[in-house]
């Protein structure tokens, strides 16, 4: 499932991308990629409104994507220890109570 929402992901941000690319703050972009066909077939502001939709609807989709595959995740459990890397931390912790001086345990009196 995970990779599914992945290559939709994928998808989803190379359209985005492509169709925020296609706008022109003139309005002018996919008219003066069509040669003026887009025009007359979506009328004269009919593709700069078309490609304001078509992007408030890919970042919707998107923003959905991004939970949908947050949801995927689950928490790290812990990480399987192997038998050397247990013998490794075992003969770490002999070492060190080893060389760790015993000290005197001084106790108050009872009184003080």
């Amino acid at each position: 499932m995970f990779t599914f929402l992945m290559i939709i992901h994928v998808v989803i941000s190379v359209a985005l991308i492509l169709v925020i690319l296609a706008q022109s703050s003139k309005g002018g972009a996919l008219e003066g990629l069509a040669g003026g066909a887009a025009s007359n077939v979506l009328g004269s502001q009919g593709a700069s409104s078309f490609l304001k939709n078509t992007t408030k609807i890919l970042a919707v989709l998107f923003m959905l994507n991004c939970v949908f595959l947050a949801l995927q995740l689950r928490p790290v459990t812990k990480v399987k220890e192997s038998k050397a890397h247990k013998e490794f931390m075992k003969e770490q912790t002999e070492k060190t109570t080893e060389a760790l001086p015993e000290l005197p345990v001084e106790t108050a009196p009872a009184g003080e």
